[in-house]
């Protein structure tokens, strides 16, 4: 007996007035590992498309949907919005994510989309990637645990999941899970443990399916007061709220909040010695 075909809807969210150009590779790349039956939902962020016709290009031949937001809102409120509007549509079985200044890599759709149908255990699903820098050149390859035990064991010291690769079942949010409004750029770390907590099962591919880009202002927006405190509740989140007790773990959540307070510069020399 053949798999069964799971129909994909691609989220993505772009801030009014961005450039276009690395929004259309992203829609592009990601549109050459799907199919007709799939569909791309892009929602403008404080604002609408001056002209669509080339990001319907970018994406052809999956249609696109553009939803305009007037009001700027953030990641985790369009991406809320995108998910009920799919929920919407019983045909959508897989949601998948995917940045609009990343490019996806031959046949990553198609590849999580197959591992889909041949492990119906597997609830959310993100690959490796490949980080660049602003001119495209490699950096280094991200790699993530792969199985949902392991998934687990790192999640009180680091986020286990390249967002941008996730793809989810329909199922997962059915049941009324939605990224946290009231936290800033880790509101994928958040439902990673609200996940686990709900009992769905979480895996990694081993492969780099997606060019993830590290542009040269990551370290400062990740750094500072504010983002430290952010990590360490998170990771204390995840230690209380799975039942951890690993002698080990509650010193994470004390390393990420020093490495937070670190100078840009310094944070990244860590960074590429840790991974």
């Amino acid at each position: 007996m053949s798999a069964p075909f799971l129909p994909i809807a691609t989220l993505l969210c772009m801030r009014a007035g961005s450039p276009p150009e690395l929004t259309l590779a992203a829609i592009r790349s990601t549109a050459a590992s799907l199919t007709s039956d799939d569909v791309i939902l892009l929602r403008i962020d404080g604002g609408e498309l001056d002209d669509p016709w080339p990001y319907q290009e970018a994406a052809a031949p999956v249609p696109l949907v553009v939803r305009p937001a007037p009001v700027a809102r953030g990641l985790a409120v369009g991406l809320n919005a995108l998910i009920d509007e799919v929920l919407s549509d019983p045909r959508w079985q897989l949601i998948a994510r995917m940045d609009v200044d990343d490019e996806s890599l031959s046949g990553r759709m198609e590849a999580q989309r197959q591992f889909f149908a041949a492990n119906p255990q597997v609830d959310i699903l993100g690959t490796a990637c490949v980080e660049v820098d602003q001119r495209g050149r490699q950096l280094q390859v991200k790699r993530m645990p792969l199985s949902h035990a392991a998934i687990v064991r790192t999640l009180p010291r680091a986020n286990p999941l390249n967002h941008p690769t996730v793809m989810f079942r329909r199922r997962v949010f059915v049941s009324g899970l939605r990224y946290r409004t009231d936290v800033s750029r880790i509101e994928d770390y958040h439902l990673w443990i609200d996940a686990v907590r709900a009992g769905f099962v979480l895996a990694n591919l081993p492969q780099p399916l997606l060019n993830y880009r590290r542009d040269d202002a990551f370290f400062r927006r990740r750094g500072g007061l504010r983002q430290a405190w952010a990590d360490l509740r998170v990771r204390c989140h995840a230690i209380r709220g799975l039942g951890l007790q690993h002698p080990c773990d509650p010193l994470w959540p004390l390393a990420a909040f020093v490495l937070r307070l670190l100078p840009g510069p310094l944070q990244q020399r860590l960074y590429a010695r840790l991974r």
